[in-house]
């Protein structure tokens, strides 16, 4: 891992830069994290990704991160190579030798070629039902059980301790699982490429519908306003009601309206939504559930209807590939390789509720227990000064209540500040030039080619990194969900200005966690500044039947709040009308 820090007395635009090229990786961090997201984030993916490119025997050692002038940069590290692989390349003759007589690489490639032959991939997946599910579903009811508030100040130290050596092995499965999925799906799009002529959109519309994971918070909430809109006088109170009081009018309500909201709550409020821990779960805006309530009373959802559809669409797609391949020989290949990606495909979602957006909630809730012992100890001067402080930091000071953070909480907002006024650029440093994936073995070569297919189509850094000039009437990017709609184009930066969207709304946004999820009912299109077509906004947009353009770059610039534009979901274009 390479994190940087601040040097004192050296403004923003002096601070070093690392040596090597750096790509941003806004797809997960479209904003500056706070100290505390970036002790958890950066300190704790690097780790994980070495882990499974070992396992994998790939000829990569590491996706490493770096936070350069507050935002998160990264690049990958070739095996065996110096400075991240940065300089001349040798000769191919020479790479070919290397690859075949040096004693690391060879030991390397081994490993490789077991992991193919062995399907590591299929048996992370097995993991993920057999073992590493149902342990999360047992571990989140214990971390959830913890009376907080009851713990003394070392046993709180012990407890984030604890949370995060877990959320560290949340991570490396997620990572895992990122393997797992990865090859069955690059499997299929590759068969379909080749024997096929399919783009990606073709390839994903055999999926499209299966992450139930993706759907379920909505699904859940439609299910919840159907019972609402039993109750004539109960409907009528809530329509009328500010957002921010409807939870207070179902908890007076009583029976089991109450009980329901409370139910759906406790199952979907404990999420974070995105990658930071400073952002307020599901749980604590009970307004925006409010809300969506609202909408969904207005303008009901039939999610069951949509599922059907995708459903029928599917079997479409998948009764259309089979005609166009030319013997059994072919269709036995691809119904097998469409098997296993089926299987697959709603893992994606799925585990990013138990591996990341889960775990991330439980350490905000207690990191705010931390806060409100160290203000009360005059360690920190408000709540959210805990943000400010790294994880170690924070279990120190519950250790040591009488060390006071507050200049370095003060100079630390600051930097937050001007990195938020900053604009970072794509990248630093010159891209050094790709190996030739042709002087690998063939074993090799297969799983490399995986690899990049998956960290081009959920990253997409690239294409995300080309902007549009202000003032442009064509965006481009790339086209994620099939479709074509015209609506009132709504920029939303982040979780706090949801409340500006409204029914049939085109939602502009630099990127989506998954938690974003409960939007989508209400969205009639979606743009995004970067992510790929396996980024989860992508999939959670083919989920909801909605046309979706990402990696465009800077959407979110070169719009205006409250003009028309239509998203063409299968060009991968948006155009301003207005």
């Amino acid at each position: 891992m390479t994190s940087t820090t601040s040097t004192p007395g050296l403004t923003d635009e002096q601070q070093p830069i690392p040596s090597g090229y750096w790509q941003r990786e806004a797809s997960h961090n479209p904003r500056p994290l706070t100290p505390m997201g970036s002790s958890l984030f950066v300190d704790g993916v690097d780790t994980s990704f070495r882990k499974v490119f070992a396992d994998f025997g790939l000829l990569i050692e590491a996706l490493e991160y770096a936070e350069i002038r507050g935002y998160v940069y990264n690049h990958l590290k070739p095996f065996g190579a110096p400075n991240g692989g940065a300089g001349r390349m040798p000769p191919k003759a020479v790479l070919w030798l290397a690859l075949r007589l040096h004693p690391a690489f060879r030991k390397r490639l081994a490993v490789c070629k077991k992991a193919r032959a062995e399907r590591l991939d299929r048996q992370l997946i097995d993991r993920w039902f057999d073992e590493w599910r149902p342990r999360f579903i047992t571990d989140i009811a214990r971390w959830r059980a913890i009376d907080l508030a009851a713990l003394t100040n070392s046993d709180l130290a012990i407890h984030l301790e604890l949370l995060r050596t877990w959320l560290f092995e949340a991570f490396d499965v997620h990572f895992y699982l990122s393997g797992g999925n990865g090859f069955p799906l690059a499997r299929l799009a590759f068969f379909c490429r080749d024997h096929l002529g399919y783009g990606d959109l073709q390839s994903l519309s055999l999926l499209s519908g299966l992450s139930e994971a993706s759907s379920a918070p909505a699904a859940a909430l439609a299910h919840l306003a159907d019972h609402l809109r039993g109750d004539d006088t109960l409907r009528a109170a809530l329509l009328q009601a500010r957002p921010n009081d409807v939870p207070s009018i179902i908890s007076r309500a009583g029976g089991t309206a109450a009980a329901q909201f409370d139910q759906y709550m406790a199952e979907y409020g404990c999420r974070a939504m995105r990658y930071e821990v400073v952002e307020p779960t599901l749980g604590e805006t009970p307004q925006l559930v409010g809300q969506l309530l609202q909408d969904q009373l207005r303008r009901p959802s039939d999610m069951r209807a949509e599922q059907e559809a995708l459903a029928r669409a599917r079997a479409a797609a998948t009764g259309q590939a089979l005609a166009a391949l030319p013997d059994d020989g072919r269709r036995e290949e691809f119904l097998a390789l469409l098997a296993e990606a089926e299987r697959v495909y709603p893992v994606r979602e799925d585990n990013e509720f138990y591996t990341i957006s889960v775990p991330f909630a439980l350490c905000r809730f207690a990191a705010l227990e931390t806060a409100r012992r160290l203000v009360a100890s005059d360690s920190i001067a408000q709540l959210d000064d805990v943000f400010f402080l790294r994880w170690d930091e924070a279990i120190a000071a519950l250790r040591v209540a009488t060390e006071a953070f507050a200049e370095r909480v003060i100079d630390r907002r600051a930097a937050f500040a001007a990195a938020e006024a900053f604009d970072p650029p794509a990248s630093y440093g010159d891209e050094p030039p790709a190996p030739p994936l042709s002087v690998l073995p063939r074993e090799a070569r297969e799983v490399m080619e995986v690899m990049m297919y998956v960290q081009e189509k959920v990253f997409e850094a690239e294409t995300s990194s080309v902007h549009a000039a202000v003032g442009a009437l064509e965006i481009h990017g790339r086209a994620a969900a099939k479709g074509k709609r015209t609506g009132i184009a709504r920029i939303v930066m982040g979780e706090h200005e949801f409340d500006k969207l409204q029914a049939d709304d085109v939602l502009v946004c630099p990127i989506t966690s998954p938690v974003w999820s409960i939007l989508f009912t209400k969205v009639s299109a979606l743009v995004t500044d970067t992510g790929g077509v396996l980024s989860h906004p992508a999939i959670i947009a083919r989920e909801y039947g909605i046309p979706a353009v990402v990696a465009t770059g800077n959407a979110t610039r070169v719009i205006r709040d409250g003009q028309r534009i239509e998203v063409d979901g299968d060009a991968g274009v948006v155009r301003i009308l207005t």
